[in-house]
């Protein structure tokens, strides 16, 4: 063999020495949520998981579960630790906002609810709710109690907002007339903020349910959640039907896919532990955006809804996210009269008005808060 022929095999041998190494490490992998009978059986999994090379991202208490990195092939491996161990997709979530074509004239949309009737009696004081977005900014309107974000793999106080969403809805809920008069639902409710969504208005399921935990173990009274995801979540599920054994009300919005081929609810919305809600214009006319089905509960207004945003600044924008912090707002205050959780929905329900739409385009009708002033 001549020296040049030696010379180039030795460089073939060493390629394929560095080449075969970033094969091996191209194995596709994603988050994935696993989940237990109870905490004792998902603390006894964590332990083991490490024995297959899988990297625990976070704990998830509230639901016995946790959040894993796990490559292609690993499920099967893993359900040898557990033949009931139950494992899914850690889903994205997304604001419901973007992209909306909005039609009503701008108008004072909080006068339209009726809440203002309501507030000689209760303007929400002593009454909480937590914002599970992008995060609330420092705003003289808004009065923020605390919170805290749960992105990332561990728990930080910071839930500042860096997309302006989380802020806005938060205006429409308890905006408390600082510097321009403008007022929320609640004016004196108690804010907390829950940063589950980053500055692109994503986040995953997972960090969803850790802002759920965080209202019921809180004993926040009201959660928003103007976010949602197409993707069923056995997890979400179950952080809701948890919730739902609480003194906390989940709200959704019902999402923004009304003039898509798939018009139906997002989740946590579909979930029928959440009350869900969908969009009308200042006409009470049914939003084109706004998604609809069966699960619809109730309508509130989502176009041109005036609120607070990012540099202490205000801006109006459309969607069922705006529509949803109405309906925080309004058990904000029926909450304020003394009422309990299940009577505060139920009579949430019966005072809205119906409106000439099919029943799954309006659920139980328009929120209507108005009537309620002479019974108090």
């Amino acid at each position: 063999m001549s020296d040049d022929s030696l010379i180039a095999l030795l460089i073939l041998v060493a390629l394929l020495t560095l080449i075969q190494p970033k094969n091996r490490l191209k194995k596709k992998s994603s988050r994935r949520i696993l989940l237990t009978d109870d905490e004792q059986a998902m603390e006894s999994c964590c332990g083991h998981v490490d024995s297959f090379g899988i990297k625990v991202i976070k704990q998830l208490p509230f639901i016995s579960g946790m959040v894993c990195e796990i490559e292609e092939g690993q499920d099967q491996k893993l359900l040898t630790l557990n033949q009931s161990l139950r494992i899914e997709e850690d889903a994205k979530v997304y604001i419901v906002e973007e992209n909306i074509l909005a039609t009503a004239i701008p108008t004072d949309t909080i006068s339209l609810t009726g809440a203002p009737s309501l507030w000689p009696k209760t303007k929400g004081q002593g009454i909480s709710v937590a914002i599970i977005d992008t995060g609330v900014a420092e705003h003289p309107d808004l009065n923020i109690k605390g919170g805290l974000s749960t992105l990332g793999d561990v728990f930080t106080d910071d839930f500042f907002d860096d997309n302006g969403h989380g802020t806005h809805v938060a205006g429409i809920v308890g905006a408390n007339g600082g510097t321009r008069g403008l007022l929320g639902m609640a004016p004196e409710v108690d804010l907390y903020a829950v940063k589950a969504l980053d500055k692109n208005g994503s986040g995953y399921v997972s960090d969803i349910i850790e802002g759920i935990a965080f209202a019921v173990q809180e004993g926040i009274d009201v959660a928003n959640l103007s976010l949602g995801t197409g993707e069923s979540s056995e997890a979400l599920h179950r952080a809701v039907r948890k919730a739902a054994l609480s003194s906390t009300i989940l709200v959704a919005a019902a999402g923004n896919t009304g003039m898509t081929e798939n018009p139906e609810l997002l989740y946590p919305a579909k979930y029928p532990e959440v009350l869900s809600v969908g969009s009308v214009n200042n006409n009470e006319a049914f939003s084109r955006f706004s998604s609809y089905g069966s699960e619809l509960d109730l309508l509130a207004y989502g176009e041109n809804i005036l609120s607070t945003f990012l540099g202490k600044s205000y801006r109006r924008e459309s969607g069922t996210s705006m529509a949803a912090p109405q309906v925080s707002g309004a058990l904000a205050l029926l909450l304020g009269f003394g009422y309990r959780k299940k009577d505060a929905i139920r009579v949430l329900l019966k005072n809205a008005k119906r409106l000439s739409l099919p029943v799954e385009k309006q659920g139980r009708g328009l929120l209507s808060l108005a009537a309620l002033a002479n019974q108090y």
